[in-house]
């Protein structure tokens, strides 16, 4: 095996039998549990306290049958006057009560802060519709006349129209449930190269400031050249991202058949599944290709500012720009999320350190040219192959130089030990 495989293997191998790796493949699907668990437990919180024991208090037979008609699971007691209602409230025997006076359109509800939070909105509707029938009869108007107010209500119903590739005008509803997907898509692209981003550039930079610390560099660039050592370390990385990303897939076809076996995607049997992705192809192709280079163009950084790092505990230091960038290239991908026409996403979505987080929510919501795809990609490609360039450029001299006063001065330092030594070739 070349020195260039065992790097590879070595890499790859110590990274992989890890703790740190079975954590990472850990702590998302933790992470996912807990979140699912906790919007449960907050729902069914919810579902529990939207009900509870109410006191109806002055209201007509025909307030009461409307009242009951849409009560959905509280307790309505009817037998009660307000100093009975204030006492049993004070006494947490009901959560509160409504008072109807004549007039049955401002209806008064008291209640404790430390009261369920009941939900009101059913009886305020029907109440509405009660009052407003009232209000018809009043005025004479026949029941055909009441129905046509009641149809004028206006529903703007928005849609997107753009061109195929074909040239033809395309119209598609903002509420079609492709484009929700489209948009799920795109937001989780956004998150998962965010993820990979903040897990993998702190392990590709210690693995190259725990040799430079030592002061084992020069023996080991004696054995091999600087760019077998680099590429060595980066695509060693690069597996353990892949390897992460398989097993990932491997759980998604492990649970889905789980599901499928206990009969609990039953419920999903109405959607259909192909035609949503057929409809939303171009934004998981594109995703993958956004994310992939995303991924190596800040892994590739990563290195490189490992390289200029003299002690092992100023990794989080050095490689604090490129996580800022990140963050604020995240960011700008969730405004992204609600206005992809905006300039400030139109500009930055061309940027290579911004594309992946913002580019897929614009080829989601379809407001980007074939034209605009082609060249941030093409500008990508360019960046990463720049980004590897350089870093193999001055990777020598980085790891060769020590020094405590920063970035800015380290590279400095490496930029003229790389200068001397193309001067005396």
């Amino acid at each position: 095996m070349n020195r260039l495989g065992v790097i590879i293997k070595e890499v790859y191998r110590k990274n992989v039998l890890s703790w740190s790796f079975f954590w990472m493949i850990v702590s998302p699907i933790i992470m996912v549990g807990v979140v699912l668990a906790i919007g449960y437990f907050v729902g069914s919180s919810q579902l529990d306290s939207s009900v509870g024991n109410i006191a109806v208090i002055d209201a007509n037979a025909e307030v009461q049958e409307i009242i009951e008609e849409v009560n959905t699971g509280n307790q309505i007691q009817y037998d009660f006057d307000r100093s009975q209602a204030d006492e049993a409230l004070q006494t947490d025997d009901i959560d509160g009560y409504l008072i109807f006076g004549d007039d049955v359109s401002n209806p008064m509800y008291y209640r404790k802060t430390t009261s369920k939070d009941i939900s009101l909105a059913p009886f305020e509707e029907a109440l509405s519709q009660y009052n407003f029938v009232n209000s018809a009869e009043e005025m004479g108007l026949t029941g055909e006349q009441l129905t046509q107010i009641q149809d004028t209500a206006v529903s703007i119903n928005s849609i997107n129209v753009s061109r195929n590739e074909a040239g033809e005008v395309v119209e598609q509803s903002a509420q079609d449930p492709v484009m929700f997907v489209r948009i799920g898509i795109a937001y989780a692209v956004s998150i998962i190269v965010f993820i990979f981003i903040m897990n993998y550039v702190s392990i590709i930079s210690q693995e190259i400031a725990v040799e430079k610390g030592s002061r084992i560099m020069e023996i080991i660039l004696s054995s091999v050249s600087p760019t077998a050592h680099f590429l060595g370390k980066l695509i060693g990385i690069l597996l353990v991202i892949l390897t992460q990303v398989v097993i990932y897939i491997g759980l998604y076809f492990l649970i889905s058949f789980v599901l499928r076996q206990l009969n609990l995607l039953d419920s999903f049997e109405g959607l259909n599944i192909g035609e949503l992705l057929q409809g939303s192809s171009n934004v998981v192709i594109l995703g993958i290709v956004y994310a992939i280079s995303g991924i190596l163009i800040y892994t590739v950084l990563a290195g490189f500012l490992g390289s200029l790092v003299s002690k092992t505990e100023d990794v989080n230091k050095m490689i604090t720009p490129i996580i800022f960038l990140a963050l604020g290239g995240f960011y700008v991908g969730m405004f992204a999320l609600n206005s992809t026409n905006n300039s400030l996403v139109r500009i930055t979505s061309q940027i290579p350190l911004f594309t992946p987080f913002i580019m897929p929510f614009r080829v989601a919501a379809e407001t980007v040219s074939s034209t605009e795809i082609t060249i941030s990609i093409v500008v990508s490609v360019l960046f990463m192959a720049f980004v590897l360039w350089f870093s193999l450029l001055f990777y020598k001299s980085n790891v060769l130089i020590y020094s405590d006063k920063g970035m800015v001065n380290a590279f400095k330092r490496s930029f003229a030990l790389w200068k001397s030594e193309r001067a005396s070739k």
